[in-house]
């Protein structure tokens, strides 16, 4: 909606999300009771804005190996530069906030997101899947 928004120009919104892919590395739970991800790189740009605008992540579900799987609330990140980012745990139930701010973001901003999974004997061997969006809008 323009509405409130100075000239009727809508907001154009740019978001890049790099890799496109994670993986957590295979540790012993005790020696490593949390693994990590290597960094994934989220570019936002937000221009022609006169308001908040506002970055989502939400699971798809649970991570998923075949019959077997794992709370998706076992995965939390951590996120610089705060602000505008800012660290939380996965849902697949509510869309949870990664960045927010006010007005327009001209030149892309990025930054670096660490995905970490609690580790843990409970888990069956096998390689978890499981989708992930991130949303950019401006409300």
């Amino acid at each position: 909606a323009a509405q409130g928004r100075g000239g009727g120009a809508s907001p154009q919104l740019d978001l890049a999300v790099s890799p496109m892919s994670i993986s957590f590395p295979s540790a012993d739970p005790d020696a490593a009771p949390v693994v990590a991800a290597a960094p994934v790189v989220v570019t936002v740009r937000v221009r022609q804005n006169q308001g908040p605008w506002l970055l989502t992540v939400l699971a798809g579900g649970d991570l998923i190996a075949g019959p077997a799987t794992v709370d998706i609330t076992n995965v939390s990140w951590t996120a610089t530069p705060a602000p505008p980012f800012q660290n939380g745990t996965l849902s697949k139930t509510v869309a949870q906030q990664l960045a927010a701010g006010i007005d327009s973001v001209n030149p892309a901003r990025n930054g670096s997101v660490t995905f970490r999974l609690v580790n843990s004997w409970t888990y069956s061997a096998g390689n978890y899947t499981q989708t992930v969006v991130f949303t950019l809008s401006a409300p």
